[in-house]
């Protein structure tokens, strides 16, 4: 599955790049049909963004939790 991934995104900057080389040159029609294609790959990601898991660590719940552990109350003995 690896080296399927890699040879995709080997493939993919291969097209990109080629689809970019003259792109000053290219008719607005061309040009609208570049645009179109990386939309719809834009679209795709956002569809895909549900498999990247991020774990986001809360610093204000950390930092409540620690206060809670080492209350700043004196202790007296």
């Amino acid at each position: 599955m690896q080296n399927e991934k890699k040879e995709l995104m080997k493939k993919f900057k291969v097209v990109i790049d080629d689809l970019m080389d003259h792109y000053e040159e290219y008719t607005a029609e061309e040009k609208a049909q570049i645009k179109e294609i990386f939309q719809k790959v834009a679209e795709l990601n956002t569809i895909l963004d549900k498999y990247d898991i991020e774990v986001k660590f809360d610093w204000n719940e950390y930092f409540n939790l620690l206060g809670q552990c080492f209350d700043a109350t004196p202790y007296h003995y």
